[in-house]
């Protein structure tokens, strides 16, 4: 009798462990941000997940900040949400709370935007949108000191305070007396403090609007007047 019920013991013990693993269970959690894109999923069948991309805008000049909305229809709530900002292949943002994101795009460029959305039932649907940055001219800030005196007088220019939001300043070039003549011009060197100094004599009684040009790694150009008054 002890024998049988050791038998029925063991039959049951097998039986079990046989029930557990034809019906594993599964605790994994989503990708994390970080990783590589997985393979495009266009979305399960049984709750038709789907969504598209919102954007506050789709185009403007650097630097431009965009909010990126997801919007999401059917699958099974809540939702878990990816976000590729720039086009590079990898995730940027991850997580069940952003579903919008504002971005800050600095430079110029078209940057493909991808959106993974993931239901609770394990659907996955992909949605793209392109937000086109166009290159921002650079600002030009001439300034003169002094700005009159009898003539003869000399004055002493200074452009160091112009600026390239969305690259840098490559080239600068100063017309003093107004006549379409460049009468100073040289290479902006990076971080210098004397870019764009110079000093010049005004011989001659007048007014001149003196004018600082300067080109950007875009090819950008941009002008600005400071007036000199020779008395």
């Amino acid at each position: 009798m002890r024998h049988l019920l050791v038998s029925i013991v063991l039959i049951m013990v097998v039986l079990l462990l046989g029930a557990c693993r034809s019906n594993p269970s599964f605790t994994g959690t989503p990708t994390d941000p970080g990783g590589p894109n997985p393979p495009d999923n266009p979305g399960g069948q049984t709750y038709q997940l789907s969504a598209t991309i919102g954007l506050s805008r789709a185009i403007g000049h650097a630097p431009l900040p965009v909010n990126l909305y997801a919007n999401v229809n059917g699958g099974m709530p809540p939702y878990y949400y990816r976000w590729d900002v720039n086009g590079d292949g990898w995730w940027d943002y991850g997580g069940s709370d952003v579903s919008e994101v504002g971005i800050n795009y600095a430079s110029a460029g078209e940057y493909n935007v991808l959106l993974e959305v993931e239901d609770s039932e394990g659907q996955f649907y992909q949605a793209t949108a392109l937000v086109d940055v166009k290159p921002s001219n650079p600002a030009v800030l001439p300034y003169a000191w002094p700005l009159e005196g009898p003539a003869p007088f000399e004055t002493t220019f200074n452009g160091a305070g112009s600026s390239d939001q969305d690259g840098y300043i490559v080239y600068w070039q100063w017309d003093f007396q107004s006549d379409g003549i460049w009468d100073a011009e040289g290479n902006w060197v990076i971080g210098a403090s004397n870019n764009a100094v110079e000093t010049f004599i005004f011989e001659n009684q007048g007014t001149y609007d003196a004018t600082l040009r300067v080109t950007d790694d875009d090819g950008l150009i941009s002008e600005a007047s400071v007036q000199v008054i020779a008395l």
